[in-house]
């Protein structure tokens, strides 16, 4: 998959208010942009875990992402979990 449609597609899932920021998304720091995402989402240091613990598990994928190697079906993958964290803390909003 194209690093752009990748970009626009995780900044949708994970905070769809700042679509227009997805650009970040694109470069190699993509673990540490999505972890100061979710960082954004909550002052709950609990919550902010979960989502740092769901980067960690899929950091195999991120990293495949960064180096464009990544199969759809891998970051179909990483799309749920995040999904799923959004969903089970209440994040919706964002």
């Amino acid at each position: 998959m194209e690093r752009d449609l990748i970009a626009r597609a995780l900044m949708n899932v994970l905070d769809v208010a700042h679509f227009y920021d997805y650009e970040k998304l694109k470069n190699d720091d993509l673990y540490e942009q999505l972890k100061a995402i979710i960082h954004s989402f909550t002052d709950n240091q609990e919550i902010a875990e979960k989502g740092y613990a769901v980067l960690d598990k899929n950091k195999a994928i991120i990293d495949k992402i960064v180096s464009n190697t990544n199969s759809y079906e891998e970051f179909q993958l990483l799309c749920e979990d995040l999904r799923t964290f959004k969903r089970q803390n209440g994040l919706l909003s964002h």
